[in-house]
């Protein structure tokens, strides 16, 4: 994988976009690529190589958020459930579905 398809895949994503259990936030991973991008690439590009996609990033919180007009909030169905992942596996996802593509 080449430095311009991490770099892209970084800043592709929104830089508000909900972090995952980590908290670390797509605007921290921005900055760190402009301080060791050869760090961040390496990272990439060994996960791709061994075919690992660390559990750390694959743990994700779950919310239940309410749906706006519903008559019961008792009933789950009331309630739509969002995943939260981790911004640096969303990142590896990236690489892997563009080049998928």
């Amino acid at each position: 994988v080449t430095q311009e398809e991490v770099r892209s895949s970084i800043f592709e994503q929104g830089a508000d976009k909900a972090p995952g259990l980590s908290q670390c936030q797509f605007r921290a991973i921005r900055w760190a690529w402009e301080v060791v991008p050869d760090t961040i690439h390496a990272l990439m590009n060994h996960c791709l190589r061994a075919g690992y996609h660390p559990n750390a990033w694959r743990k994700a919180i779950a919310v239940a958020i309410p749906k706006p007009g519903k008559p019961d909030y008792s009933n789950p169905r009331a309630y739509r459930l969002i995943q939260l992942l981790e911004c640096m596996g969303k990142v590896l996802e990236r690489i892997v579905a563009n080049r998928l593509a």
